[in-house]
């Protein structure tokens, strides 16, 4: 009985001491650790403190996967977690109750959702089609098409919409505009046979532009 106390009271010590020499390279959790540890850092499942709080998975001695930090301010972070950044899914809970939940890269917010915008399909001709915000205080989709590298003029488009909305599609000399749109919006724009299909989950001002390249003797438009 008194070898099993010693040898309890001897794992204690060591896993103490093990605790205190595994390093948190995050300068602000970096006070005390208890948890996990791996050739002499924080690795694993743990909590570590500081100024700040952080409870959850480590790798090499910084947050990584899913954990929960706290800031000295009352603020919280609960998600994901990459080399001691927010990265992934996650909800940031402030002081005064506010929440803020969606994605993180590197710290920086990204929205509620991961990606900007995903292209769904395409019809063979279209060689390429790109996607940009060029602007933030506004909501319209503008359609730019090229054949064979050479913009249309007054493009005529049909534009079907399979989720989200639009107030009026405008037709101008360069491209086809679909003002106040309410995003996300998912839609199939076709310029006769041709089409792309997309989904933009972030709100703004979106040039669309469609390269449709046709091989000579196989066009079978009109």
């Amino acid at each position: 009985m008194k070898q099993i106390a010693i040898s309890i009271l001897l794992m204690l010590c060591f896993n103490s001491l093990q605790a205190q020499n595994c390093k948190v390279l995050l300068h602000t959790i970096n006070e005390s650790y208890s948890g996990d540890c791996k050739k002499g850092k924080a690795h694993g499942q743990g909590i570590a403190k500081g100024t700040d709080t952080y409870n959850g998975q480590f790798k090499k001695g910084l947050p990584n996967g899913f954990g929960t930090y706290t800031w000295s301010n009352g603020n919280v972070y609960e998600g994901a977690f990459k080399k001691g950044k927010k990265e992934g899914q996650g909800k940031l809970t402030f002081k005064n109750d506010s929440i803020i939940t969606g994605f993180w890269k590197k710290d920086v917010y990204l929205g509620l959702f991961e990606k900007p915008y995903t292209k769904i399909d395409k019809s063979q001709n279209v060689s390429a089609f790109n996607l940009v915000k060029v602007q933030d205080d506004m909501n319209s989709l503008r359609f730019y098409v090229k054949i064979n590298q050479k913009y249309e003029k007054s493009p005529h488009m049909n534009i079907v919409v399979h989720s989200g909305q639009y107030q009026s599609q405008l037709n101008n000399n360069d491209f086809v505009e679909l003002t106040n749109v309410i995003f996300p919006i998912k839609l199939k724009a076709y310029y006769k046979q041709d089409f792309i299909e997309i989904e933009i989950f972030q709100p703004g001002l979106w040039e669309i532009r469609t390269d449709i390249t046709l091989m000579k003797g196989l066009n079978t438009q009109n």
